[in-house]
Formats: structure tokens, sequence, C-alpha cells
């Protein structure tokens, strides 16, 4: 039996679809509305019928034939995507979110392919989208639509600013302290307009010429035992946050392996950002937090070119989602695509991948080298498939990357057990660089890139826009060791840095901290930012 096709006019499709993106798909955005005009019902009812009004004013400027239906189905996609992540995770859609779901790995992305997210998606985005395909759309003549479309737009317009200034006190203070927090939930227009925001921007940051650093470094002579190189491995963390470090004060023992290794934890260092793509190139670029931007990055070359202009032989593994353009003119191991089936598996590998091939290449360097191990740590949803399950010490914990099936306790017990498993990972590396210590004076460096939330203030994972950023998502562990050879070469006085492990530190100290360690000299070193600058005789 065949159902025949309902014919409605575009205008009135338009209505039905703003109703249903602005009312169905904002449960969160609604929500702190609610909060924020507490006992103020008539505030948020005429606020409601001023976005409807623009969200129809919106929607009927693309109601021409052959246009309506795929932007239609554009929107209704986007908003049940946007949706499914603020309401599961917190998730606000901003430019850097846009870029790091680009640019992520098919491992990952199928990490986020969970069955609330497939359920999701089928009930907000595909059945109101075939919906959309089945109605018959009535279209008047070109020129009649436009003449009936142009009021039609401009009234709600002008019916959308009366309202708003009907108390624009009130809705304009909302609008500038809650800009980027409230009214940045309201979907799909923050997504698109997010990446409409990201494309721009890497179409314009395309033609940046990239300018040289530190064409002048030099590595000034130390005097090294006879037969022996100085190498700095610098262990970039992903998603792990210093409030889960034991090392750091945590009530439970997450570093077991570390504390006997008379590593230096620096307790107050705090990120660049929330998300990868942003903390990694700009904890390597010389640029601080307060000036860092992602075309200033790609105008200027980095640490590690500044490394290799001094003679320091440079190379990154890769564990993870990519160097964000840190390694581009250095050689990069990518291990994440080894497909090697004794640490990987779906597309991803366990960081031992990182250890092990560091305990096999080492000898392979004969010259002063720094290596940057980039981790795959901590990255979430799906916490329990970084560690191997012998290193599943706390439970019961989170199997699944589909929070809404887990108790908070159990997801903390899972991203536990991944911290468990870098403390093992960072012992394995330290226990390496002493085993070969005929060749090498050696230091280890460990920072991560950002931090998570795990349900505090009903915010999961990260990539919260900065200023609005938990604590969680920006205060991370710093740790560092230091071979005894290390120690006495370069005059670094351990009990001098414990002493300082209280004071600031952020991703602003890595660029000058390296180049220290290092002992290069060049004009883009900023004694006052190498964070062991004043502990070194």
């Amino acid at each position: 039996m065949r159902f025949p096709r309902p014919v409605i006019s575009s205008g009135f499709l338009c209505v039905l679809t703003a109703l249903y993106l602005l009312f169905f798909n904002n449960r969160t955005f609604w929500t702190l509305i609610l909060q924020y005009f507490d006992g103020q019902l008539m505030k948020v009812v005429v606020m409601a019928v001023a976005l409807l009004l623009l969200h129809i004013a919106i929607l009927v400027l693309f109601s021409a034939q052959y246009v309506i239906k795929p932007f239609l189905i554009l929107m209704v996609m986007t908003a049940a995507g946007g949706s499914y992540f603020g309401e599961t995770f917190g998730t606000i859609i901003t430019r850097n979110v846009v870029e790091a779901t680009l640019t992520t790995t098919a491992g990952e992305s199928r990490n986020l392919m969970t069955t609330g997210f497939i359920t999701h998606m089928v009930l907000y985005g595909l059945l109101p989208s075939l919906l959309i395909v089945w109605v018959r759309i009535k279209h008047r003549p070109i020129f009649k639509k436009i003449l009936v479309n142009t009021p039609v737009i401009l009234g709600c317009v002008v019916g959308f600013v009366v309202l708003v200034a009907s108390d624009f006190g009130a809705y304009s203070s909302m609008y500038r302290m809650h800009r980027n927090d409230i009214m940045a939930r309201l979907v799909p227009y923050k997504p698109v307009a997010s990446t409409v925001d990201y494309f721009v921007r890497h179409y314009t940051e395309r033609h940046i010429v990239m300018q040289p650093l530190g064409q002048d470094a030099v590595q000034e002579t130390v005097a090294l035992p006879e037969g022996k190189k100085l190498l700095t491995v610098v262990v970039v963390g992903e998603t792990a946050r210093a409030q889960n470090f034991s090392l750091n004060g945590y009530n439970r023992e997450t570093n077991p392996e570390l504390k006997k290794r008379e590593v230096i934890a620096f307790t107050n260092t705090t990120s660049c950002g929330t998300e990868t793509s942003v903390s990694v190139p700009c904890m390597f670029s010389p640029f601080p937090r307060k000036d860092y931007s992602s075309a200033k990055f790609k105008g200027s070359e980095n640490l590690l070119d500044v490394l290799q202009y001094a003679g320091v032989k440079v190379e990154w593994w890769e564990n993870n989602t990519g160097d964000k353009g840190v390694a581009d003119r250095s050689k990069l191991i990518d291990l994440q695509n080894s497909y090697d089936p004794k640490y990987c598996e779906g597309g991803e590998c366990l960081d031992q991948i990182l250890s092990d091939y560091l305990r096999d290449h080492l000898k392979d360097f004969d010259g002063n080298t720094t290596l940057v191990l980039h981790m795959t740590g901590s990255h979430g949803p799906a916490y329990y498939m970084r560690y191997p399950p012998e290193m599943a010490q706390f439970k019961p914990e989170c199997r699944t990357a589909e929070f809404s099936e887990c108790e908070d306790s159990q997801i903390v017990n899972a991203y536990d057990n991944t911290i468990l498993y870098t403390d093992k990972i960072l012992s394995q590396i330290i226990d390496i660089l002493k085993a070969n210590e005929d060749k090498f004076v050696s230091s280890m460096i460990y920072m991560s890139d950002h931090g998570e939330s795990l349900g505090e203030r009903g915010l999961y994972l990260h990539a919260a826009p900065y200023f609005i950023a938990p604590d969680t998502q920006t205060h991370i562990p710093f740790i560092t060791w230091f071979s005894p050879d290390y120690q006495a070469v370069t005059g670094t006085d351990l009990s001098c840095l414990r002493a300082s492990t209280a004071e600031e530190a952020s991703h602003d100290n890595l660029f000058h901290t390296v180049l220290g360690m290092m002992n290069v000299k060049t004009s883009v070193y900023d004694r006052s930012l190498d964070r062991f600058a004043a502990c070194r005789k």
C-alpha cells in the first residue's frame, strides 16, 4: 500500500523545521536559559518567540527550489550531532572542536560511534530528514516567491528586534556575559558558524609565509664524559589531568613506579589550550599562550627547527592523532599506523609501542639528540582501550565509550587506570635511559597537552572554551627525571628544583626549557622562561 506524499508550502515547511530545531534539539540550551531567568518565565517566552522568528527568517532565506531540502537536512543533521555531544558530554562545538573532528584518526572516530550516538542520530537526524525528503513542496514562481518571502523575512527580523528591544537590558546583558557558554550551545547555528570559521581560517592561513626561527642557534660545548652524547626525551602526554596523579597529591596511588625513580613533579602547571590541536603546536612554539594563535604558529618555525639549526638530531615518534604540524620539517616515525599486532588493534596502539621502540632504536643515535614521544595517554571516551587488561587495577571500570551506561565512579576508575599505565610507560622510559648511561647523558621531561573533565559540573572529555574551562581541563602534570651524569654535567640542583615545584609553570616554559636542557644558545631563548635555569649552576 502506497501512502500519498503530502504537499506542503515551502514557507510552512520552514516554520515546522524551525520549531523542531529550536525546541527539540536544544534541551541543554533551554535548561540553562531557564536557570538564568529563574522565576522570570515571561522573559523566557519572549526570548523563545524572538529566536523562533529568527530561525524562520534564516530558513525561509534558503527556501528556493532545489536548495531548501538539502539545506534543511543539513540543519537537521547538524543539530542532531551537536545536541548529542552537548547533552552527553557538555561539549560546545567551537572552531577547534571542528578542527579536531576533521583531523582525527579512524580509530578515534570509531570510538565515538556508540549505540547511543547512532540511535540519537537516527531519531533526531535521519527520520526528520526522511520526512523532509518525502513531502512534496509547493513552490511559487521565482519572482512571486521573492515578492512573498522578502516581507516574511523582513517581518521576522523586525519582530525579533522588537521583542529583544522590549527588554534589551536583560537580553543584552545575558548575551554579553554568556555569549560563549549559554548562547554557544544553540544548535545548529553554533556548529555551522564554527565550521564556516574553520574553513575560512584554514583557507586564509594557507597563504601564510613561514619565517625562520633561531637560525643563530649553536650548541655550546659541554664537558661530557668520553664517548657520551647528550639526550633529552620529551614525552607529550594526552588528556592527562594533574588532579589524578598521586605525585600531585591524589588520594589514589596512580604513580607507584615513578615515585621510586626520583622524579620531580611540578604541581602547579597549566596548559595552553584544552584540545590537542591548540596545545601541541602552542607548547612547541616560541609564543606564550596569551600571544599564541594558529596563524602565528603557521608563520613561524618552532622548537624542533631551532634544535636542528644547533646541530641537534631531532625525531618525533607519533602514537596519537598527529603532530599538528610541529614535525613538518623533522623526521617523524608514525607508530600509530604501524599495525603491529603486538600493540595495535582497531587502528590504535598502546603506548607500550613507544617505550619498546625506544629500547630497540636508542642504539642508532650517535649524536646529541632530542626525541619527542607523543602518547595516546588517556584519550577518551574509550578510556578502557588505553591500557592492557592487567593494568585494570581500579574496578569496576567503565568498559564502553557510552558514558550513559556507566556510573561516574566507573568512568573515573577507567581513567585512573590510564594514568596508572602512563606511570608504567614513563618508568620504562626512565629505565631504558638508565640502561644506556654508558652512551648518553640523559634526561626526560613529561608534560600533558591538556586535562579532562570526568563529570564535574556535568562536563565530560575536554575542549571547553579556555576562558570558561574548568581547572580539570587546564591543570596538567609536568614531571622530569635527570640522570646522575646529566646533573653533574649541567650543574642541575635537584634540591633546588624540588623546592620550586609549587611555583607556577605552563606550556610557555617548554620551548625555552628544552633549549636550556640541550645547552643551545640562541637569540630566541628566554632564560626567564626556562623552568630549570634558576637551579642550573
